[in-house]
């Protein structure tokens, strides 16, 4: 569907006797129908279809963006706007060649550094359309604010930002001014990552109800105490409108300074709960794959943050990749996997492999398996485009990880993370760092963003060295104890499950056998052995061993 124009009255569907908004600026017309960015309204695909005329879009002579870039910055004496301002935000403009006066504004969008796109405004007409492609392009002026700081103001139109920012220049206040693409509705989500990493995120929307229930929404996206909401003078609608008002810039700044933060309301009388109660009733455990589990946590729920650990190379990546692909196909939620010691290829072959039943990981057991066959295996998980990865190999800072965690949940909207593991962002601390209150800060910041946003987190941990002869990898049994470096893991998860195996053992069934150990079980309170899982060097699967005295002893001498 390609965008034709944009930014005129609402009023163009009343030949399908809807009830409009009458929004000035706000509603797109595409190839195959229109849609209102403030009323959230418009015609389906194939009911109504306008072009637009050639008055509307084609003054002058047709444009690419090689030819935008090379014209020159001008005010906008219509809304105020200088020419400093404008060549600040780098929006060119297209002058008569009769009267010079103004008759195309350009708005520059970028990605990845380089400009990809533009929205032009017709002077005249105040019609909105595109050139190039600002789908999924950064928000509009975000070249000019670098990639964080103390505070970062988004607003609801270009014209706006440009007018935020000059009044602050005037101040003598060098603030960073964005605005979102598309008006209220615009989908901020993808723009989380960027910017949650300024202190404040300072709301500037448009003083209406569209614009005071899109600000109602996009607060609670961000981290508690993240975002502010500014209330601009009786009357005004927009920070442009204040210019056009004749507002001194004072009171814009003012505005800024007596802004809100936004926290939610967290107190409640318990006698209001009965039916609050009962209210996650609906909600469907996911069984785990293995019984021995589901005896003991009764499944695993969103909102929980379950702790795998045991010692090094004892089999928690293949318990993690079973898992994984188990959530794919029990649910149809999204899935995000954070494997920080693994390259994305290695995190794709393990999920396909658990679909083919085959070790693929290992590039000698593929070879001679048509590569028809493992695109059918691709198709039918990774290939869905359920499930996202980090491409990232080695350390990675801890404001670097709760990002990308809160990312992959609010703009990719996954309902599970796994993340694999935790002691690998210890070790991105700088030399002298203390340990434990990393592992705190971390575990505290994940389990706000579970309670906050419901998603269930499967969290990879590391145990210190065992005391005695007999370390983990000799099957010694594991404690809370054991956790590496901070008890606030055991603390503040819901569930700790503990794998130990013997890789020395002499018999090759026991040197390839996991026990799974529960050692805290916040929903039911039920811990201990579950269950054993053998590992199936032809498979490359995790199978649950019923009876482990006849699995190992087969002739039955046990």
């Amino acid at each position: 569907m390609a965008l034709l124009k944009s930014g005129q009255a609402c009023t163009v569907d009343e030949a399908l006797g809807t009830n409009l908004c009458q929004s000035s600026d706000a509603m797109s017309i595409y190839d195959n129908g229109t849609w209102c960015f403030s009323c959230n309204r418009g015609s389906k695909d194939g009911d109504f279809n306008i072009h637009s005329s050639s008055s509307d879009t084609d003054i002058g002579k047709p444009m690419n963006l090689d030819h935008i870039k090379v014209l020159s910055s001008s005010a906008m004496p219509e809304r105020g706007i200088t020419q400093e301002t404008c060549e600040r935000f780098g929006v060119k403009t297209e002058c008569s060649e009769e009267t010079g006066l103004p008759e195309r504004y350009f708005f520059p969008y970028y990605k990845d550094n380089e400009i990809v796109g533009y929205k032009v405004r017709n002077v005249n007409d105040k019609v909105f359309y595109s050139i190039g492609s600002t789908s999924g392009a950064d928000l509009f002026g975000q070249q000019t604010v670098g990639e964080r700081g103390q505070l970062i103001i988004v607003t609801e139109g270009e014209m706006d930002a440009l007018a935020a920012s000059q009044m602050l220049k005037e101040q003598g206040k060098n603030y960073k001014v964005v605005s979102v693409p598309n008006g209220a509705n615009s989908k901020i989500q993808n723009n989380l990552e960027f910017l949650e990493k300024f202190d404040t995120v300072m709301l500037n929307y448009d003083n209406d109800d569209v614009g005071k229930k899109a600000v109602q929404k996009i607060q609670e996206l961000f981290s508690p105490s993240k975002v502010k909401v500014m209330t601009l003078p009786d009357g005004v609608k927009d920070a442009n409108d204040m210019i056009l008002g004749n507002h001194k810039p004072i009171e814009y700044y003012r505005a800024i300074n007596n802004a809100k933060t936004y926290r939610p309301d967290g107190i409640v009388n318990l006698a209001d709960t009965f039916d609050l109660m009962f209210s996650d009733d609906s909600q469907v455990s996911i069984p785990y794959p293995w019984a021995g589990l589901n005896s003991k946590l009764y499944g695993i729920r969103p909102r929980e943050i379950i702790t795998l650990t045991s010692g090094a190379g004892m089999g928690k990546s293949a318990v993690t990749r079973e898992l994984t692909h188990w959530l794919f196909k029990q649910t149809e939620d999204n899935i995000g996997v954070l494997a920080l010691e693994e390259s994305v290829q290695r995190t794709s072959w393990g999920i396909v492999s658990v679909e083919a039943n085959k070790p693929l990981s290992i590039r000698e057991e593929r070879f001679g398996i048509p590569r028809e066959s493992i695109r059918g295996w691709f198709d039918a998980t990774i290939g869905t485009g359920r499930i996202f990865t980090l491409d990232h190999f080695g350390s990675t800072s801890e404001n670097s990880l709760i990002n990308r965690v809160r990312y992959m949940v609010k703009g990719l909207e996954c309902k599970w993370v796994i993340l694999d593991h935790l002691s690998i962002v210890v070790s991105a601390m700088e030399e002298g760092g203390d340990e434990r209150r990393t592992i705190d800060s971390i575990m505290t910041k994940l389990r706000q963003l579970t309670e906050e946003t419901g998603a269930g987190l499967i969290l990879v941990s590391h145990l210190r060295r065992a005391n005695g002869d007999k370390g983990h990898e000799q099957g010694t049994e594991i404690s809370l104890a054991h956790l590496r470096g901070s008890q606030s893991i055991a603390q503040l998860s819901d569930c700790v499950i503990g794998l130990e195996r013997n890789q020395q053992a002499d018999n090759e069934k026991e040197s390839n056998l996991t026990r799974v150990r529960v050692l805290k079980n916040r929903y039911a309170g039920i811990t201990g052995l579950a269950c054993s899982l053998y590992y199936d060097r032809d498979t490359g699967r995790l199978q649950e061993v019923d009876n482990v005295d006849e699995f190992l002893n087969p002739e039955g001498d046990y």
